[in-house]
């Protein structure tokens, strides 16, 4: 569970900085460029070549590719009725769909259903919500954070944004073995994304945000743990899937936001201080309600 401690300790650090008034105000800022344009590619780099496509694939990865489609429907939808502003929306549809199935959901489900359960979750993470956060992510926080929408504008911003440029590279270089060392540099500065990004969150977390903002958390939270989950449960039940794959996936789909779909949305000023917030309450509380969700199924 070390991966998790990482997470928690980074986020402590981060909101004790915030106290000493010793970083300037853009700092949180500085770090998630540091995420976006060293870190995150670093990460896509190392760890999109590695995929394997089987037909063993297709239950998690599916289900995944549903699941976020749904969220991101609700959320829309609840967004629009809500009349919610443009940037709020932007960070919700980032953070409602996109869980933290990887670095927060691979140890988590190793812990609650065992090592056989490892290969499922990776599937769910590297060619579901992985892969969707370099395209779908990328797309929404462009549009968002837009004043224009333009179709020719946020093809240029998504073409030119480094995570997209080095999915692409990733690709080109799955015919490819890396160079030994080149694997270990791409996996040492991967590693830095997530203490730095939770560092960044902690910079900009407050513990009680403004009354406008307090409605969509709550949604949010709700719809992050508690309704896909659900949604993930009655669809494979309704389809007759049962058995460790299906377990791993209701599970994945309980994981709370994914930090570096906060880090989309904060690089791209969808409402930062909201962002960090919901990434950090749905890691707190998801942390306890991914393991309620085992003892249900």
């Amino acid at each position: 569970m070390s991966n998790i401690a990482v997470v928690i300790i980074a986020l402590i650090i981060g909101l004790l900085l915030q106290r000493t008034n010793r970083f300037p105000e853009n700092a949180a800022s500085t770090l998630n460029l540091y995420v976006i344009y060293v870190a995150l590619p670093a990460l896509i780099l190392a760890e999109i070549p590695r995929l394997s496509f089987s037909h063993e694939a297709l239950i998690p990865v599916v289900a995944a590719w549903a699941i976020m489609l749904f969220s991101a429907v609700l959320t829309w939808c609840t967004a629009c009725l809500m009349k919610w502003p443009r940037a709020l929306t932007g960070a919700l549809m980032l953070l409602v769909p996109l869980g933290n199935t990887g670095f927060v959901g691979i140890p988590l489900i190793e812990a609650l259903l065992g090592s056989k359960a490892i290969p499922y979750a990776i599937l769910y993470d590297q060619l579901g919500t992985f892969v969707a956060l370099n395209t779908y992510g990328i797309v929404v926080a462009c549009y968002y954070s837009s004043g224009s929408t333009s179709a020719v504008k946020i093809l240029r911003s998504i073409l030119i944004f480094p995570p997209f440029i080095a999915l692409i590279l990733a690709f080109a270089a799955s015919a490819f073995v890396y160079p030994e060392w080149l694997a270990a540099a791409l996996a040492r500065i991967s590693s830095t994304l997530v203490p730095v990004v939770m560092v960044a969150v902690g910079l900009q977390w407050r513990l009680t945000l403004s009354q406008e903002y307090l409605s969509p958390l709550v949604v949010g939270l709700l719809y992050i743990l508690l309704v896909s989950p659900a949604i993930a449960w009655l669809g494979l039940w309704l389809l007759g899937i049962d058995g460790l794959a299906a377990q791993v996936v209701i599970l994945e789909a309980a994981m709370p936001a994914m930090i570096s779909a906060g880090v989309l949305a904060i690089s791209h000023n969808l409402v930062p201080r909201f962002a960090s917030s919901l990434v950090g309450y749905s890691l707190l509380i998801g942390l306890v309600s991914v393991w309620l969700w085992r003892l249900l199924i």
